[in-house]
């Protein structure tokens, strides 16, 4: 995760996303897309994104859920966890200024901002122990829960792989992530949560 500000983002540190007004938010995200028809490239904020509708990754999991079965929910976590690991990309940027290793209600709160503009639905933090690596997160509008459709298990596990390896790239030491209740349940909110993996 960068520790300083990339220069000119159109997100400063000091800049609260939530309180910003949707039209002026969508102007700063539109600012910071770059789309090329001839090449067929989009790009925001640098990083290369490919606008897919929930439902490509739903079917994804369902036809891994029909051929592999219960260990899908390790591949789409691990996916998750290494998709972290590699680049925040867009997250990332949003993020800058807020320092790897030390992690803080604000840059959780950051955290849920990016994601939000993303479309990932909405992120709060419900519960921290930020010491103990103790944290649980509940997420409104969940874009998987609610393509994949009624479920008696929690579905979220590519989330809950980001979420993951994002707090390990704050806390600086393995985390792991559980969905613990999800919307696809019939909750109201998806419900997440992050403790340290034990030490053998």
């Amino acid at each position: 995760m960068p520790a300083k500000e990339t220069a000119g983002s159109p997100f400063p540190k000091d800049l609260d996303l939530s309180a910003v007004p949707p039209e002026a938010l969508r102007d700063l995200v539109l600012s910071s897309l770059e789309l090329d028809v001839s090449s067929g490239v989009l790009r925001l904020l640098g990083h290369r994104y490919g606008f897919f509708r929930p439902i490509v990754l739903v079917n994804i999991q369902k036809q891994l859920e029909q051929t592999v079965g219960a260990s899908t929910k390790g591949f789409l976590y691990l996916a998750g966890e290494k998709t972290a690991e590699g680049g925040l990309g867009m997250t990332g940027e949003v993020l800058a200024g807020f320092d790897s290793g030390s992690m803080t209600i604000d840059s959780f709160k950051r955290l849920a901002d990016a994601l939000a503009i993303l479309g990932c639905g909405r992120f709060s933090l419900d519960v921290s122990d930020i010491p103990a690596g103790h944290f649980t997160f509940n997420l409104e509008n969940s874009p998987i829960a609610e393509a994949y459709g009624p479920s008696k298990k929690p579905v979220c596990h590519l989330l809950a792989g980001f979420l993951g390896g994002v707090a390990e790239r704050f806390v600086g030491r393995e985390i792991l992530c559980e969905e613990v209740a999800c919307q696809a349940q019939g909750q109201p909110r998806c419900r997440f949560e992050l403790r340290p993996t034990p030490r053998l």
